[in-house]
């Protein structure tokens, strides 16, 4: 998951990428500044003549080099011209609308989808009392079939099955060099993917989340797909794309869950539930679950937690004192040479969120709806010497609290959040889509409703009133 606000005007934001293979070719040469970088050189499109720009990072400027790019854009291809329906928030509404499909930048790839799966991460499109100047394409992340590809893609062919991750992963920026490709600092300004009826753009792979999910078509620049050759039903892979990858990385990325010590998970939404199934993987000795929701204590246990807790009926220090009674020390008291230490778990992880909309019937609410609280008892409950590991913190009506995507101690506690949970997309997901090849990771008891594609409002009303643990979108 990504720590934005899911209300965001397009307009606002300038996001520019470097094609790897340009660089190779031309030897470009990056001339960083102010936490931006932008790259002049020429480079022989194959679609037109003259100077190629590219542009790198993630402030690289104004509306001139947007403008650049956008004249970039292929004169034709083989999709363009396609009909195919979206979910589209534009102004004060949030409908399915019938789309007609732009031709592609050479970096880009067209995807037939096969699956998206919500995430709670989308559910603000649904407030619709406030105005989104531009109209926008829904959801974030999928699976499905690549139907076309711009001139200079390589990483991916017509035909392939691709995971549409959160977030890039290019392998040539400097964040990717450094092991950190889940901040990877390439991509392309937002794009104009589409037309309505009426030839009102419409964005598609733009803030908050990347590129968009709810809808048949999807596009996507090159370093945001993840090709996957797998039997795995494209329901299941679909979890990967956000929630599942996600809570693995929580547990596997990053700073990975060692063997044989204790875990507790707040938040048992599709991320905290995927880590309690990665804590497992790892091989933790006790896993313990935290949410006030019983129906996802429940399904939690069957996944691989040992023990539940509901933060209702325990509250304060008393869930405090009841996690570290779960995890005591194993050397007597006393024995300091025999390693005695602090009673608590060496690992927490934060995946709680916050409640924002109305829940369902029968669905039960947590005493504290920002979910503020749930990262104070995290911080509380993780022994001396351990490791804090956010996700995400929601309150109010959209706005988000976070810390940022850096490290943190205060010489006993280690605090890692990170984007996509640490998760480096090209590295990881083919990683993960093994393991549900294997039956380690079972994505199947994910997957809580499918709908139809006419449902597509309905599957982000699902995420919002938490009444499964996740809704997927079947487009097949």
């Amino acid at each position: 998951m990504c720590d934005h606000d899911s209300n965001v005007d397009l307009a606002e934001y300038i996001h520019c990428s470097l094609s790897r293979r340009d660089l190779l070719k031309t030897g470009a040469a990056a001339v960083a500044g102010a936490g931006a970088a932008l790259f002049a050189q020429t480079a022989a499109a194959q679609t037109r003549q003259g100077p190629i720009a590219l542009f790198w990072g993630q402030n690289a400027g104004s509306a001139e080099l947007a403008a650049q790019v956008e004249a970039e854009r292929q004169t034709t291809s083989r999709t363009a011209g396609m009909k195919f329906r979206a979910l589209v928030r534009y102004e004060n509404s949030l409908t399915t609308e019938t789309l007609t499909l732009k031709p592609v930048h050479p970096l880009q790839v067209v995807i037939r989808t096969q699956a998206s799966q919500t995430c709670y991460s989308s559910v603000g499109q649904l407030n619709t009392t406030t105005r989104q100047a531009n109209a926008v394409v829904t959801g974030h992340g999928g699976v499905g079939i690549v139907e076309d590809v711009g001139t200079a893609v390589k990483r991916v062919t017509v035909g392939d099955q691709v995971i549409l991750a959160t977030t890039p992963n290019c392998g040539v920026c400097g964040q990717c060099l450094n092991g950190r490709g889940d901040i990877c600092m390439m991509r392309l300004p937002a794009l104009v993917s589409a037309t309505m009826a009426d030839n009102t753009p419409v964005f598609m792979t733009g803030p908050p989340m990347g590129p968009a999910g709810y809808s048949e078509i999807l596009v996507a620049d090159e370093d945001w797909v993840v090709p996957v050759f797998t039997r795995v039903p494209p329901v299941e892979l679909s979890i990967l794309a956000c929630v599942g990858g996600t809570g693995l990385g929580l547990t596997m990325c990053r700073f990975p869950i060692e063997a044989g010590t204790d875990v507790a998970i707040f938040g048992l939404g599709p991320i905290g539930i995927s880590a309690v199934q990665g804590a497992r993987i790892q091989g933790a000795k006790t896993i313990i679950g935290i949410d006030p929701i019983r129906y996802r204590r429940e399904l939690a246990l069957e996944l691989g937690a040992t023990h539940m807790l509901d933060p209702n009926a325990l509250t304060g220090d008393a869930l405090i004192n009841r996690i570290r009674e779960l995890t005591p020390d194993a050397v007597p008291t006393g024995r300091r040479y025999l390693g005695e230490r602090p009673a608590g778990p060496m690992y927490v992880l934060e995946a709680a969120g916050g409640t924002r909309y109305a829940l369902a019937p029968g669905v039960e609410a947590p005493a504290d709806s920002s979910g503020i609280e749930a990262l104070q008892q995290a911080y509380a409950a993780v022994r001396n010497g351990g490791y804090v590991r956010t996700c995400s913190i929601g309150h109010g009506q959209g706005a988000m609290v976070s810390f940022p995507a850096g490290q943190w101690s205060n010489g006993a506690r280690t605090h890692v959040p990170g984007n996509y949970a640490g998760v480096q997309a090209m590295r990881d997901l083919p990683k993960f889509v093994r393991l549900i090849e294997r039956g380690q990771f079972d994505a199947r008891s994910m997957v809580g409703r499918v709908l139809r594609p006419d449902q597509m409002r309905e599957a982000v009303e699902v995420a919002g009133e938490r009444s499964a643990i996740t809704s997927v979108i079947d487009f097949t």
